[in-house]
């Protein structure tokens, strides 16, 4: 059985028959087939061990945020394919996942595997493990401010890159750039900004950590040190341009095993989804994740 994890609100356009397109591609490739559109009935099937023995794959249909969710359900070694339906879809374009729904059904019935690491992050009460990245500092600031904003009734629209703007603007009147500080193995760094990242790119197109990948065993860290608007617009533009690495208000490095501190509670975002605040430890997860090789 092939098993379909559906977001019917990630981006933007007929995301539902890009699903249907799938799942007619996977039964005339002979594939048995399972949608679920409903998160609590995925997360009670990926807890039921009956229904994961018979489980040949799962494919996740949504953006980011769907891909994060799954990854924390599935367990371990049932392999993974993405079909993607975000806005930026950052896991599926780093691992060549295609929006083609054909395309992808046949690297999913081929099922040619590949592991890939993932992150941890720990902070008291909580673990979450992560694909993409791990933020702290403006950039968690305007995803906690867009949650809000969503929790408050828009949670049924479909997430456009405009829907950013406004919790962009109002970060960028209010936040209060508090200083972080990064230990990272025997590295240590201040500034008030952080990235820890597993995979490269990043939102809006620009790529703050262009040497991760995703089975190097390490995760590359990030950190910006001046405070402002003016300087978070003048970082991405130099990540835009490829120099921000050459900056000397940037400092960058790898590391297995990272903690996350600050002056004051600073917020966190794991793979583009609210996850509280600092203090944070942070780990690389090597070979945690089987994926289907999207060259299949």
């Amino acid at each position: 059985m092939i098993v379909v994890a559906a977001n019917p609100y990630s981006g933007a356009g007929p995301n539902r028959r890009r699903v249907d397109a799938l799942l007619a591609a996977l039964r005339e490739l002979g594939g048995v087939t399972r949608v679920m559109w409903d998160a609590a009935e995925r997360a009670a099937a990926f807890a039921d061990a009956a229904t994961m023995r018979g489980c040949q794959a799962v494919v996740a249909a949504g953006g980011d945020g769907t891909v994060s969710q799954v990854i924390n359900e599935l367990p371990p070694g049932v392999p993974l394919a993405v079909l993607p339906l975000g806005n930026e879809n950052l896991l599926a374009r780093g691992l060549g996942f295609a929006r083609d729904p054909e395309r992808l059904a046949r690297a999913v019935v081929a099922c040619r595997t590949r592991t890939i690491d993932l992150g941890r992050a720990t902070a008291p009460g909580r673990r979450r493990l992560f694909a993409l990245m791990l933020g702290a500092g403006f950039d968690a600031a305007v995803v906690h401010r867009f949650a809000a904003w969503r929790a408050r009734g828009a949670a049924w629209r479909r997430v456009r890159r405009a829907s950013y703007v406004w919790p962009i603007l109002a970060c960028a009147v209010e936040y209060a750039y508090a200083r972080v500080r990064l230990m990272a193995d025997a590295q240590v760094a201040e500034g008030v900004h952080c990235v820890i990242a597993n995979v490269p790119g990043y939102a809006l197109d620009l790529n703050f950590t262009p040497g991760a990948a995703a089975d190097d065993g390490h995760l590359d860290w990030l950190v910006l040190e001046r405070p402002g608007i003016a300087s978070v617009l003048a970082y991405c533009w130099s990540a835009y341009r490829g120099r921000h690495l050459r900056r000397s208000d940037v400092r960058a490095g790898q590391a297995t095993r990272l903690r996350l501190t600050a002056a004051t509670p600073t917020p966190v975002q794991l793979d583009g989804d609210p996850w509280g605040t600092t203090p944070v430890d942070v780990e690389i997860v090597p070979r945690a994740l089987t994926l289907i090789s999207a060259s299949s």
